[in-house]
């Protein structure tokens, strides 16, 4: 029997986590199913799939300005960047002390105390990606953090992408909120109502309804412990949480 049920039980729930920085440079090996990338759900909107495909860095040369420096339209290779005062490599800049490279926009910045100087003409070498487009080179499932190749787009089977995105942190998911029900459910008309004959009892709703939220949060913190997060606190929270109900 039925005492309460999926949308009052997420009726009290607080919303999902909002995303967290952005994870950069993921290596992931795509064949012709579907490869997980993270255990969860992600951002779709900020997915950036990519590849290397040249073994020669490019070379630019650059005048730098006050702000961010374009060295490329397309992502940077970290790790890959090298500026000098000329193409003979007459001086070296270190990366971190005389600039920072923003990798995502590829752009160069100059610090603060730099040997560099705006208006100063340099010659960078770095290695760029290529960028791959959703339902054309890959397919995405956003909600459990997956994709695979598509066999008409421009991925190789076995070829090694790398993927930015957000991952979106969820304590409950659908699921838990189906089982914590089925379970409330089970327990109550077992323990309680065996007879049959309290189903339509508003305070006997309010109690199951309860009982499931404290399932799923004492499971939430269970998963917040495990998670990419390592937040204590938020475990600790869904805990007092669970105590209250």
């Amino acid at each position: 029997m039925s005492y309460t049920n999926v949308d009052l039980v997420r009726d009290h729930l607080v919303a999902t986590f909002p995303a967290q920085d952005k994870v950069h440079d993921q290596a992931v090996i795509l064949e012709s199913d579907y490869v997980v990338f993270f255990d969860g759900p992600v951002e779709a909107s900020t997915l950036i799939v990519k590849s290397i495909q040249s073994t020669m860095p490019t070379r630019v040369t650059v005048t730098l300005g006050s702000g961010a420096t374009s060295l490329s339209a397309s992502p940077v290779a970290r790790g890959t960047v090298v500026v000098a005062s000329d193409s003979s490599l007459g001086v070296v800049y270190t990366p971190n002390k005389d600039y920072i490279i923003n990798y995502a926009e590829g752009d160069l910045v100059i610090k603060a105390g730099s040997l560099l100087s705006v208006g100063q003409t340099v010659t960078a070498w770095f290695k760029s990606y290529i960028l791959y487009a959703v339902d054309a080179d890959y397919q995405l499932d956003a909600n459990r953090g997956r994709l695979k190749r598509l066999a008409s787009g421009d991925i190789a089977a076995g070829e090694t992408v790398y993927l930015d995105y957000s991952p979106i942190f969820q304590s409950f998911t659908e699921e838990l909120l189906v089982k914590a029900v089925l379970e409330t459910n089970g327990l109550v008309e077992k323990e309680v109502d065996s007879s049959g004959q309290f189903g339509a009892d508003p305070v006997l709703q309010a109690g199951a309804t309860y009982q499931a939220l404290e399932i799923i949060c004492r499971a939430s913190a269970a998963r917040e412990l495990a998670s990419l997060r390592g937040e204590d606190r938020t475990a600790m929270a869904w805990m007092k949480l669970a105590d209250a109900y």
